[in-house]
């Protein structure tokens, strides 16, 4: 009995955003709605602004995940 494995997968646009309860101070940098997106393999961030790539491992930032479709 021969069996295959199906090795295809789906990939999506990410728009990663910076979220942040009223009362919440953002140490980064950042500023609520600050963002990037993910197309495919690449990172695009909006002209004129950074992202702390700290902040992506560290636990004091709120990032908000959005599928681009």
């Amino acid at each position: 009995m021969s069996s295959q494995s199906d090795d295809t997968f789906s990939l999506y646009d990410l728009r990663v955003e910076v979220t942040c309860p009223p009362d919440a101070r953002i140490s980064s940098g950042a500023k609520e709605g600050d963002h990037f997106t993910l197309k495919g393999e690449l990172l695009h961030l909006p002209p004129g602004q950074g992202f702390s790539i700290y902040s992506l491992a560290g636990r004091g930032l709120s990032l908000t995940f959005h599928s681009c479709r």
